[in-house]
């Protein structure tokens, strides 16, 4: 295999061509665009601290495992992140951890979607009302939000990053039940302006961006260190700046999206004889909670290994074969260089054990069946060995 198949990312679209007639997000939500999913985050949690205006630390709950960017938009808000555990070999929140974990100060919940899979909106929402909490629908890895069809969060957070499933090499939304306040809109314009210029140079830059993912091309920038491809850092916030997301551009990713190939049942068909050696298959109907559409593409397909040493061998020998598969953040987010200082956590066990023995695996358009053939034969031969 010439190059190396990467971990995730899909090409930047071009906008849809005609004028578009119907919003993306539907007409139950409000949206308001940003220079980034973390400042969309960031509004967010500002804007259920302003429903307690005079709590003098205001306090929102976040998982034990995610993007240190979790933390920084919390701290951007002014509000304290308070970390709690996930459930036992699952990515989203343990319901009585959470609820443990409140308290007075308490203002919003941030439940995050997990690679494509959405949490437990329902019971959190039901959790939620009993404290008078916001819930917050983090869904910058999946698309699209569960709450634009159930109306179950109070705010939904989206972002156009690279490596999310809507690349529009930039940007991100707040999505607001209804409509915003008056006090929330007066947020929203105390935020400064970044201009929206999507001409000739940004074209340019979608082209060679889009050139950079083939396989060849994506293993030699991996090489270069100042780039700091896959590593994961926290990088402060301080400001939260708003960007206006041109509506065809936005439509033309949304179509993009749904054109992509449902990869992630290759692999629910190759790498299901692996349950039987102890491999958990992350695809969404585990424990019978998560609600997730076989139909929508997957932003990366997730696997937890028997160990943590035959995951860390099964990425080496992966990585050799030219495939990406990666552990992503690696650690609890407390586990995160920096992270510590600024949260309030309990334990963290469940976190750090689902850290340890997480894979992800590549599930763009550029994959394809005999690439998964591929990873499934590498991780079967590794697991036979071990066993």
């Amino acid at each position: 295999m010439v190059g190396k198949l990467r971990p995730v990312g899909s090409r930047v679209p071009l906008p849809v061509s005609t004028a578009p007639t119907d919003s993306a997000w539907g007409d139950h939500y409000e949206a308001a665009y940003f220079a980034s999913g973390t400042d969309a985050l960031a509004m967010a949690v500002q804007m259920a601290c302003l429903k307690s205006p005079d709590m003098p630390e205001p306090e929102v709950i976040i998982p034990a495992y995610g993007c240190p960017d979790l933390v920084a938009a919390v701290r951007c808000a002014g509000a304290v992140p308070v970390v709690v555990d996930v459930e036992d070999e699952m990515p989203f929140l343990d319901r009585s951890a959470l609820i443990e974990s409140i308290s007075t100060s308490t203002v919003a919940v941030v439940a995050v979607n997990f690679l494509g899979i959405p949490e437990r909106l329902e019971a959190l929402s039901v959790i939620c009302r009993e404290h008078g909490l916001c819930l917050i629908e983090d869904s910058a890895q999946c698309f699209p939000p569960l709450s634009c069809h159930s109306l179950v969060a109070d705010s939904v957070v989206v972002s156009f990053g690279r490596g999310k499933p809507i690349n529009l090499m930039g940007g991100g939304a707040l999505l607001r039940r209804g409509h915003f306040s008056e006090k929330e809109r007066s947020s929203l314009e105390n935020c400064p302006q970044q201009s929206a210029n999507y001409g000739v140079p940004w074209r340019l830059k979608r082209l060679l961006f889009n050139v950079v993912l083939h396989r060849f091309c994506f293993s030699l920038i991996e090489k270069i260190p100042i780039l700091g491809i896959g590593s994961t850092t926290l990088v402060p916030h301080s400001t939260i700046t708003r960007k206006q997301v041109p509506e065809r551009l936005l439509l033309g990713g949304v179509k993009a999206f749904y054109q992509r190939p449902l990869v992630h049942r290759w692999y629910d068909l190759h790498l299901l004889p692996l349950q039987n050696r102890g491999w958990i298959l992350l695809n969404g109907i585990n424990r019978g909670e998560a609600c997730l559409d076989r139909n929508i593409p997957r932003l990366r397909y997730a696997v937890l290994a028997p160990t943590s040493g035959l995951r860390d061998e099964c990425i080496r020998a992966l990585t050799v074969a030219g495939i990406g598969a990666t552990a992503l953040y690696e650690s609890a987010i407390t586990g995160i260089p920096g992270v510590a200082p600024l949260v309030r956590a309990g334990r963290v066990t469940s976190a750090k054990g689902f850290a340890s023995r997480l894979m992800t695996l590549p599930s763009h358009e550029d994959v394809s069946e005999r690439d998964v053939q591929v990873i499934a034969k590498i991780m079967g031969n590794l697991s036979q060995v071990c066993d």
